[in-house]
């Protein structure tokens, strides 16, 4: 038997070995696709990877050549100042997962065509602005997704805008509201495009995939998601993510998703559960543009870089924020991405003499299975419709049906139902058609919190104990079955605060956030 020291040592020697054959190949397979490229001169601003990338688009560069008028699509075409300033390694490496872009390009479609749309976002503190220290941080023009939006919002003026041009010489620009659009809102109706940041600081997929709809509206376009930070390093992320990419997917409008995974090194790892995303990227057909791939190596060779990149009012800087900089620069990474899309389309759309989106951008439809099933040829994944009541929601707040020893208890947008002394007892009436309540709640291993113990109706005997406190070292919503057999219809959830605590500094504070039913 080989030792496991022996073991430890080769095992890197093999992955390197397949690592080198894959790499091989790789760059075979660039040269071979290369060589079949003739139009050589009108993508000269293409890399290999770019035309393997490009997949059904080949045929239509070779002959349209790249772009409008035969511009080439490469990173600097698309963002020139933006190449200048960091470097094509910068904005190529930004790009994580690129996918069909059939659901974006269909969007731009509509804006070409000269239709209002709706930007909207999910995300954490880091969406919301924190780090910014500026009024407004959520919806301030420099908010990453501001900055995204207004360049989209100036390249395809509104229905609105394009009707009042004449006043936008004389306007003067409101640092809310950029003019032809409204911000908090979808401005459809108005003939405007809509910004809504529904960002919830300390929140992640496995609340968004209950409650976005509490925080986006229905007829959103565009729905950026900002929660690789948010999800934990931990294998839940892969099943909660996946739940809410799935419901997002499935909003009338059919709305392109666009990941854009932020970095942060203040946790016990650097991998954060943007990594367990990236494979469902794949699999749904999702892009991801990344700051934490193009900038990770810079500071790590140069570590000094993270006063320019994250929050540093105070010293040390803020590892989990980034602070204007890097929200600029992200937000321009954005739109040079979609930028990049523009001239594709231009490209495919000339060779094809077409712009039906039926028939060069179609949307496939919904995988039918979950990527963690076992495959059959049979089973569908129904839609799940939630019940989301929650202290961040003002559409559906959280309102208990009746308290002792609660109480209402907020830190800056952080909204929770807490209590300190055992014994105290809160209930919520809920409705569920499948059988399923959750509870979510706050969970820290620094706040000094305790154990709640909650029961459906009745039946105390079947009560689910919940514990506040955990070793990881992120402060984050988590949510937790109390039951899952319940039959449809209304009930009521109660939860009481236990002497028995989990923190080993004696911590029995308890913070409720929402309740889920479906």
């Amino acid at each position: 038997m080989q030792a496991p020291g022996v073991l430890a040592r080769t095992r890197p020697r093999t992955w390197l070995r397949l690592s080198l054959v894959f790499n091989a190949l790789a760059v075979l397979a660039v040269v071979h696709v290369a060589s079949r490229w003739p139009n050589t001169s009108a993508l000269a601003g293409f890399s290999a990877l770019d035309k393997l990338r490009l997949g059904g688009a080949r045929d239509a560069l070779d002959q349209a050549g790249a772009g409008a008028g035969g511009a080439a699509c490469g990173v600097c075409e698309a963002a020139p100042a933006l190449c200048e300033e960091l470097g094509s390694d910068f904005l190529i490496r930004s790009v994580a997962h690129e996918g069909s872009n059939a659901r974006l390009r269909r969007v731009l479609s509509k804006l070409r065509r000269g239709e209002a749309i709706t930007y909207a976002v999910v995300g954490g503190s880091v969406s919301t602005g924190h780090g910014l220290m500026v009024r407004d941080e959520k919806t301030a023009p420099s908010n990453m997704h501001r900055v995204a939006f207004d360049h989209l919002n100036a390249r395809f003026p509104s229905p609105y805008a394009r009707a009042h041009a004449d006043e936008r010489a004389a306007a003067v620009e409101d640092p809310k509201n950029a003019f032809g659009a409204v911000v908090g809102s979808s401005g459809k109706a108005e003939g405007k495009h809509g910004f809504v940041n529904g960002a919830v600081p300390a929140s992640g997929s496995n609340y968004f995939g209950m409650c976005f709809g509490e925080h986006i509206p229905d007829d959103a376009d565009i729905v950026i998601v900002e929660l690789a930070i948010n999800d934990g390093f931990h294998p839940t992320s892969f099943d909660s993510y996946e739940r809410m990419i799935r419901a997002l997917l499935d909003m009338p409008n059919q709305p392109a998703i666009i990941n854009v995974h932020m970095l942060a090194l203040m946790f016990d790892t650097i991998a954060l559960g943007g990594d367990f995303h990236h494979s469902l990227a794949n699999y749904y057909d999702t892009p991801i543009i990344s700051l934490r791939n193009p900038l990770l190596p810079r500071i790590l060779q140069q570590p000094d870089l993270v006063n320019t990149w994250f929050h540093n009012a105070s010293l040390p800087p803020d590892l989990r924020h980034v602070g204007k900089y890097g929200h600029r620069v992200t937000g321009d990474l954005v739109s040079a991405y979609i930028d990049r899309q523009l001239c594709e389309m231009d490209a495919i759309e000339a060779r094809a003499g077409t712009t039906d989106i039926d028939v060069l951008y179609p949307v496939e439809p919904m995988p039918r299975l979950l990527l963690t099933m076992k495959y059959d040829d049979q089973t569908v994944v129904p839609a799940m419709k939630p019940n989301c009541f929650t202290t961040a929601s003002e559409r559906s707040p959280l309102v208990p049906a009746e308290q002792t020893g609660w109480r209402e208890w907020s830190w800056k947008e952080k909204k929770y139902w807490i209590a300190d002394v055992p014994k105290s007892r809160i209930s919520f009436k809920f409705s569920t058609v499948l059988g399923t309540v959750k509870l979510y709640y706050l969970r820290s291993r620094e706040f000094g919190l305790g154990t709640v113990q909650c029961w459906v109706d009745d039946e105390r005997s079947r009560a689910a104990k919940i514990e506040g406190f955990w070793h990881y070292p992120y402060n984050t919503g988590q949510e937790s079955n109390v039951r899952i057999d319940l039959k449809p219809g209304d009930h009521t959830l109660h939860c009481e605060l236990l002497d028995q605590t989990a923190d080993p500094k004696g911590g029995k504070e308890f913070r409720i956030i929402g309740v889920f039913s479906y």
